[in-house]
C-alpha cells in the first residue's frame, strides 16, 4: 500500500540508515532493503547513495522525499477528517465578546469552513466574559473567546491567543484633537461609550480610575456607531485596534496618544477539558491558526 512504502522510504531517509530504520519500523533489514529496491525500480531512478555516515538521499531522492511527505500529511489529514466524520462532528458553537464575534472571528470562520466544509458553526456574541464562561459549563457552547480569567478552572481550560491594544481615538478629519494628551486631561473632551456592560469599559476602567464614572457626552449600542460619532467630530472615544483599523488606514481616524500609557486586553481561547475527539480536532485547529487570521 502506499502509505506503507511511503512510510518505509521516509523513515530510511530521516534514519540515515536501513538497519536503523528496520529497527524503528519493525521489519527485517533484507525486507526494507527489497521494498526499497522496489520503489527505485517502479520509479526508475536511484533513490539512496552509499557514504561515510551510512545512505543518503540522491537528488532524485529529495524529490521523492519532498512528495513522499506532503503525501504522508495528506493521508494524516485524510484520516482526521474521516474520524471526524465518523464521530459526526456536524456543528461547533463559538460564544464571543462582540468585538471578536464582529471584528476578528468571520474570517477565522471562513478559513474553518475551507479545512472543514461540512461543518455548521454558530457564532453568539456575549457581552461579557462571565455569561460565556456559564455557556461553557452548562455545554451551550464548545468554545469561547473572552478578556478575563475563568472562574471554573476545574471544568474548563483558558489560552491566551493574544493581546490587543485599545487605543483612544479622534476624528482624523475635524482637525480639533491633539495627537498628545495626558490621562488627567481626558475629562476636557467629550467621551463616547457603549451603552451596555462591557470588556472594553472594563479594561479601560483596570487602567484609568474611575473611569467607569466618568461623564459621557454619548452612550451607544453598537462600536459602528460610536466610530460614526467620532469620525464626524463628536468626541473621542476607547476602541480595540481590531475594530478600527480599516477607518485608521483610511485616514477617518487617528489615534490619540496617552503620554506614557497604554491599555492591553488580553484575549483568551477557553474550552471544557472533556470534549470528544472529533470536536477537539476542530478546536486545535483554531487555536493552531487563529493567530494568523486575526492580524
Amino acid at each position: 500500500m502506499l502509505n506503507e512504502i511511503c512510510e518505509f522510504f521516509l523513515k530510511t531517509a530521516e534514519e540515515g540508515s536501513i538497519s536503523k530504520a528496520a529497527d524503528k519500523l519493525y521489519i527485517s533489514q533484507p525486507a526494507l532493503s527489497q521494498q526499497l529496491k522496489n520503489l527505485e525500480k517502479e520509479l526508475g531512478v536511484f533513490l539512496f547513495v552509499r557514504s561515510n555516515k551510512g545512505i543518503e538521499l540522491t537528488e532524485e531522492g529529495k524529490i521523492v522525499y519532498k512528495y513522499f511527505s506532503m503525501s504522508e500529511n495528506l493521508l494524516y489529514e485524510m484520516k482526521k477528517e474521516l474520524e471526524d466524520k465518523k464521530n459526526n462532528v456536524k456543528k461547533i458553537r463559538i460564544s464571543a465578546v462582540p468585538t471578536m464575534c464582529n471584528y476578528s472571528l468571520p474570517c477565522v470562520i471562513y478559513h474553518l469552513k475551507q479545512h472543514y466544509p461540512n461543518i455548521s458553526v454558530e457564532l453568539y456574541s456575549r457581552s461579557d466574559s462571565f455569561t460565556i464562561e456559564e455557556e461553557l459549563v452548562r455545554e451551550r457552547c464548545d468554545i469561547g473567546f473572552l478578556s478575563e480569567n475563568i472562574k471554573n478552572n476545574c471544568i474548563l481550560t483558558s489560552k491566551k491567543i493574544f493581546e490587543e491594544e485599545i487605543l483612544l481615538i479622534a476624528s482624523n478629519i475635524s482637525k480639533k484633537y491633539p495627537d498628545f494628551i495626558t490621562v488627567k486631561e481626558l475629562s476636557k473632551y467629550d467621551l463616547i461609550n457603549i451603552s451596555t456592560e462591557n470588556e472594553i469599559t472594563k479594561t479601560v476602567s483596570k487602567y484609568i480610575k474611575g473611569f467607569e464614572n466618568y461623564k459621557f457626552t454619548y452612550n451607544l449600542e453598537s462600536i459602528d456607531a460610536i466610530k460614526s460619532c467620532v469620525i464626524n467630530g463628536y468626541g473621542l472615544a476607547f476602541l480595540p485596534y481590531s475594530t478600527i483599523k480599516k477607518e485608521l488606514y483610511n485616514k477617518e481616524l487617528k489615534i490619540v496618544n496617552i503620554n506614557n500609557f497604554s491599555i492591553i486586553q488580553n484575549i483568551s481561547l477557553v474550552k471544557r477539558f472533556s470534549e470528544a475527539d472529533g470536536l477537539k480536532r476542530v478546536i486545535s485547529y483554531i487555536e493552531k491558526h487563529i493567530s494568523k487570521f486575526i492580524y
